[in-house]
């Protein structure tokens, strides 16, 4: 998000004051209330949350605490890992937060991406601090896909980390920026994330070692094919209830969202003169609220879309059709979807598949399904297209 058109961020302050946390922690109290909400999840994210100073933590934990007094509060952070110590391990056990590491990939790979201001790689220091974090239980890793790097040796190195928990994201893209390797997008036939997700998840099918990890991208897959309450942002048919608290209290839509340009999440709402629930208001956070339902006639057709959901929001956005379009990664998901499906019924007694009412479908019937059922949804299409540029 700080590398993709967006640089409003340079003008709020760095951290977060203890103030601005407070006023949060009192409109979110009186949004739980009015909403009979008994858990929220906190995110303490960046930028690197650990710049924060450690009292800050010990204040700001302790803060909203004593004002969400019956609401039970999950705390989780996202760092770097490159600040861990023992000291910092320590007060986030204390402290009852959960730390979720960013590593993306052996160290060649890492060292490409996630570097200091002087270009050093930052790969020694992370894998330092996974394995403090390990001692302590608190915490997984997550990491951007790199399809350089093959899926057995991907799958190798994670196991390696003794991580329970892999959380795999696709990276950042749209139609205005796409990742590496789009060239052939438009090509039905030219599938580089879904193979390279195709074939990681069968290393991860196949391990039958008792300390196999959690990887809650396929996890989230299977759930949701076999019925369950499964998903998040990227797939299913949840709704997207996040939003993001800016360093100057700012209410916003989730921060990654800026990657569809300038000031896109950018509004008036502030904790220190609004309530939490203007958000609902806003046009954009509606959109990322549904948007596994909310979706362009090509998704609103496809076969597979209650397991896909139309993706993540951020990756279907052009500056000429707003957010009117399939995710950069539809034929991708759609081949993975089919695959793991298929994987499934061919796992399963024929009563338990009558029951469950699965039909085995290939990516190809898939593909010719969306043209042969599309249907024009005005409402949507109109209302997808008003966040054009």
């Amino acid at each position: 998000m700080y590398n993709m058109g967006d640089n409003t961020y340079m003008k709020q302050p760095k951290f977060m004051s203890i103030d601005t946390v407070i006023h949060f922690a009192q409109k979110l109290k009186r949004y739980c209330n009015a909403n009979d909400l008994k858990c929220v999840y906190i995110s303490f994210h960046g930028g690197e949350p650990l710049l924060a100073s450690k009292q800050f933590y010990k204040d700001a934990v302790y803060s909203i605490s004593s004002i969400m007094d019956g609401v039970d509060v999950i705390y989780v952070m996202q760092t770097n890992g490159t600040l861990l110590d023992e000291e910092w391990c320590q007060l986030l056990s204390q402290l009852n937060i959960q730390a979720g590491i960013s590593i993306d990939g052996p160290k060649e790979n890492h060292d490409i991406f996630r570097v200091y201001h002087d270009n050093k790689g930052s790969f020694d220091e992370v894998v330092k601090g996974i394995n403090l974090r390990n001692t302590y239980g608190i915490g997984g890793v997550i990491s951007v896909i790199n399809i350089a790097i093959s899926p057995e040796e991907f799958y190798a190195f994670y196991k390696s980390l003794n991580s329970p928990v892999i959380n795999i994201l696709l990276p950042d893209g749209h139609f205005e920026n796409f990742p590496p390797r789009f060239e052939f997008f438009y090509n039905p036939f030219v599938t580089p994330y879904g193979d390279w997700l195709i074939e990681l998840y069968n290393h991860w099918r196949n391990d039958r070692d008792e300390n196999k990890p959690i990887i809650s991208f396929f996890e989230n897959i299977v759930g949701i094919i076999l019925g369950l309450d499964k998903g998040d942002e990227l797939i299913g048919k949840r709704k997207n209830g996040a939003i993001c608290i800016e360093t100057d209290g700012s209410i916003e839509v989730v921060d990654p969202l800026r990657i569809c340009g300038e000031g896109f999440t950018r509004n008036n709402l502030n904790v220190d003169s609004n309530e939490i629930s203007d958000i609902l208001f806003l046009p954009l956070f509606d959109l990322f609220y549904n948007s596994h339902t909310i979706l362009c006639n090509k998704c609103d057709a496809c076969p597979v879309k209650d397991i896909c959901g139309g993706g993540y929001l951020a990756h279907r956005y052009s500056k000429y059709n707003g957010f009117d379009n399939p995710s950069i990664y539809c034929k991708d998901l759609m081949k993975l979807i089919t695959y793991i499906q298929n994987s499934i019924i061919s796992d399963l007694p024929k009563d338990v598949i009558s029951e469950l009412e699965i039909d085995r479908l290939t990516y190809h019937e898939a593909l010719t399904s969306i043209e042969e059922n599309k249907i024009l949804n005005n409402l949507s299409k109109d209302f997808l297209i008003s966040f054009k540029e």
